[in-house]
């Protein structure tokens, strides 16, 4: 194979992998669609930008910007110009985040006008949190993976400058890879949160980085694992944690049991969290947990329950959580679409077909303002769960639709 067909192999496989359409990455690296799909068909040489980004996007560790440069250096004296090593070294940075401040990038960042680098990262952690919420992970996650790789400079320097803040925001950047699918990049940036924690001596971030690390093995259908990470989180010093925290931490643990088919423990896990719900409100509590409320309570609880096949209570918890949305928070339209495609699957469940394909239909219509490779991943798995009813005809036409919306986005 030539060098170019290595490169555009490498990226296709990895964007397969990923579950990305060239369209949702171009958008994601903020590069025009149509000089991707010119560069995945070798009609163009990649730019040493680009490679770089595809390898942060992708988490390829510097294999897509070391073919490119192979394959930059083999049309060498056609024109191209060729990747330097210095370049290629930046990718690497690029994509290995804040993994070792040796290969780190040479500029740190700047605090905000006014304020404490601490301050800095902790305002944006907040933003990051509220764009998450209208926009999903896709096209946040390579912005937000380029300011952590810079600020594990600053940190590094300065360690008690912004070493908490740095961690939580390796925590979003982990959630912003796992939205996107990217688990590579999210396992690594969990793990740096987890580490923080520990240096930092906060077990409030160790466990929510623990938790997260569970979560998504929970979505990957790895079950043993998904649980022991919970149970790891939920055991640390219960008293240094606060009730936000805590109630996280039992939701996480929910749904690693339900997973199993563990009831028993799920309801347990489900009902501790509830009290510690109760208990929030008298303690500060950090923004990395602000999500946490009663529409995410109600919403575990049906995703536990719909795991479980209790459809029933699924329903009751998930309409809940859909209705506390509308009231309070009607722009988290990343939630809503994920809420509802969870619905449609409990109305397929108890065979109400009709139902089932109206729920995800509307889902369906509002994914398209949103860039969430997980929750259009969960839109994909229920419309091959429509197969043993391919001829009815409120399937056929929402499958119709699927299609044209699917193709639109790609």
């Amino acid at each position: 194979m030539s060098s170019g067909g290595d490169f555009t192999h490498m990226v296709r496989a990895s964007l397969r992998e990923q579950k990305l359409s060239i369209r949702a990455a171009s958008r994601a690296m903020n590069y025009d669609h149509a000089f991707l799909s010119r560069v995945l068909s070798g009609k163009q040489l990649p730019s040493a930008e680009l490679a770089a980004s595809l390898d942060a996007l992708l988490g390829a560790d510097g294999k897509i910007v070391d073919k490119a440069g192979k394959l930059s250096g083999s049309t060498q004296g056609h024109g191209s110009p060729k990747i330097s090593d210095s370049e290629k070294s930046a990718g690497r940075i690029v994509a290995d985040d804040a993994k070792d401040a040796v290969n780190a990038p040479t500029f740190g960042i700047s605090p905000f006008d006014g304020v404490t680098l601490e301050e800095s990262g902790d305002h944006l952690l907040k933003m990051f949190l509220h764009l998450d919420d209208e926009m999903g992970g896709d096209s946040l996650f390579l912005p937000l993976s380029r300011y952590v790789a810079r600020m594990a400079v600053s940190v590094h320097e300065k360690p008690n400058a912004g070493l908490l803040v740095f961690g939580q925001l390796n925590q979003m950047a982990g959630w912003l890879a796992l939205d996107g699918n990217n688990h590579a990049a999210a396992r690594n940036y969990f793990n740096e949160a987890v580490r923080v924690g520990h240096e930092a001596d906060n077990p409030g971030l160790k466990a929510s980085a623990l938790a997260y690390a569970s979560l998504q093995e929970t979505y990957r259908g790895r079950k043993a694992p998904a649980l022991s990470l919970a149970q790891k989180a939920i055991s640390l010093d219960r008293g240094q944690l606060t009730p936000l925290i805590r109630t996280m931490l039992g939701t996480r643990l929910a749904r690693a049991y339900a997973s199993l088919g563990n009831e028993a423990s799920c309801r347990k896990a489900l009902e501790a969290a509830r009290n510690d719900f109760d208990k929030a409100g008298n303690l500060q509590e950090p923004h990395y947990v602000s999500y946490v409320d009663s529409i995410e309570v109600a919403a575990q609880e049906g995703a536990s329950y719909l795991d479980l096949g209790m459809s029933q209570k699924a329903v009751t918890s998930l309409t809940s959580a859909i209705g506390l949305l509308s009231i309070h928070a009607p722009n988290r339209v990343r939630d809503r679409v994920h809420y509802l495609a969870r619905l449609a699957k409990c109305y397929l469940l108890d065979r109400e077909v009709e139902q089932a394909c109206q729920t995800g239909s509307h889902a369906l219509s509002l994914s398209s303002t949103i860039g969430s490779a997980r929750v259009a991943e969960r839109l994909g798995e229920f419309e091959a769960s429509l197969a043993p009813y391919s001829r009815v005809p409120s399937v056929i036409e929402f499958r119709e639709k699927y299609r044209t919306t699917t193709q639109t986005l790609t």
